[in-house]
């Protein structure tokens, strides 16, 4: 039965230390150009940007080309007109929406990016838990069959009973079930993966390092500091505040007289006619007054969503950094249990071997090394997500979140 033990979490790793971990960096960037969902979002961008130019010309001037025949005329007569805004409140306000808009073009955009980073770390995770719930599996198979080995000797030597035989013979017959489970698991994960990269990923390369060491965190204010100033979701509020306030001024502008200088040539075959001339509008539209009112309350709805979005990111980061702070020392308590539930394994096998305990102590001892084994990797690959999700709250660049996570992960 001394075969029975277990090897240490260390030992668990020192064959995947041979692996080279898998280059999240470089697949970030093939999903950037492959994602169907980030594509659909780069081309909303590109829209934006587009109606940001288009804000842009609202001052520039116009022009228009004729051709027509009055019953003054014998000819059809063409008419050349050009006019440039010179007092204008509507469009003023329309022009002065360009820099806003831009910005929240782009705060939305910062936001598809770091939703794509997010999707492709836990893509990822999701094979690493598959990985090594599948290596893991191989293992506690192995010991199995070892037990199986050693409960028929004592059987052959009267020392046991079949019952010993049975209940380790179901125990295996489980743990082969799940072996076909984990496989379909990995199996998903992978093609999750490829839906995103455009690429299958070599599953060998998804390998956890010996330990993860704890992340320097900085105080929770600090925290909410950086994201009251750098989260994209909050900017993009602002943003969108502000584009609202502009809306009002254009709303109001309705209201105001314009006041433009137009240039005209109007020709015919008998004659032409040419004349500058400056032109006041006098706008009258009672529909305009009720369409203020209506620009109003989105004014008030915007300002309420910056206010919300603000304090959903203060609670955000407050948990996150707690959750991440608590689970690092999880972890090391984990790794105790890990080495605890393995010694556990060899005690009972040995207490076993004295008719101590039962085939069912060692069964339960072994099953309880490989669970907490398990459970360590699923803490792991949350503590990761946690600590993406944090740096995306309070850092406006995806790829320095990503790569914060992606070193953590696989401890580079």
């Amino acid at each position: 039965m001394k075969n029975l033990r277990i090897p240490l979490i260390l030992g668990m790793f020192a064959a995947m230390n041979q692996a080279q971990a898998v280059d999240l960096m470089a697949d970030f960037q093939k999903a950037s150009t492959y994602d169907p969902s980030y594509q659909s979002a780069l081309a909303d961008f590109k829209a934006s940007q587009a109606s940001v130019m288009q804000a842009y010309t609202a001052y520039a001037p116009t022009g228009s080309i004729n051709n027509s025949r009055l019953q003054t005329d014998a000819n059809s007569r063409t008419t050349f007109t050009i006019s440039q805004p010179l007092l204008n409140y509507e469009a003023l306000a329309m022009f002065r929406q360009a820099e806003p808009r831009k910005g929240y073009a782009s705060a939305n955009f910062v936001l598809k990016q770091q939703d794509l980073a997010v999707r492709l770390l836990k893509a990822a995770n999701a094979i690493i838990l598959a990985n090594e719930n599948i290596k893991l599996n191989t293992a506690k198979s192995k010991a199995l069959d070892q037990q199986y080995l050693a409960a028929k000797r004592k059987l052959e030597l009267g020392q046991g009973t079949v019952t010993d035989l049975r209940d380790i013979e179901v125990k295996a017959a489980q743990t082969k079930s799940a072996q076909i489970s984990f496989r379909n698991q990995l199996e998903t994960a992978a093609k999750q993966y490829a839906a995103i990269t455009g690429e299958r990923p070599n599953l060998a390369e998804f390998v956890l390092p010996q330990k993860h060491a704890k992340f320097p965190l900085k105080g929770t204010e600090e925290y909410v500091d950086l994201a009251l100033q750098n989260n994209p979701a909050i900017m993009a509020a602002k943003f969108g505040e502000r584009v609202a306030e502009l809306e009002v001024d254009k709303a109001t502008g309705a209201f105001y007289p314009t006041l433009s200088v137009t240039y005209s040539d109007s020709k015919s075959a008998s004659a032409e006619n040419k004349y500058t001339a400056f032109v006041i509008n006098m706008p009258l539209n009672a529909g305009s007054y009720f369409a203020r009112l209506g620009v109003l309350a989105t004014l008030d709805k915007a300002k309420e969503n910056r206010r919300d979005t603000e304090e959903k990111a203060r609670v955000e980061v407050d948990k996150l950094r707690a959750q991440i702070d608590t689970a690092a020392e999880g972890l090391d308590i984990q790794l105790d249990a890990i080495k605890a539930a393995e010694l556990s394994v060899e005690a009972n096998a040995k207490s076993y071997e004295g008719g101590v305990r039962s085939a069912v102590d060692v069964l339960n001892a072994t099953q309880t090394v490989f669970q907490v084994k398990s459970e360590y990797v699923s803490a792991v690959a949350s503590q990761t997500e946690n600590l993406l999700m944090l740096m995306n709250l309070s850092n406006a660049n995806p790829n320095e979140s990503l790569e914060t996570a992606y070193k953590y992960l696989f401890a580079r």
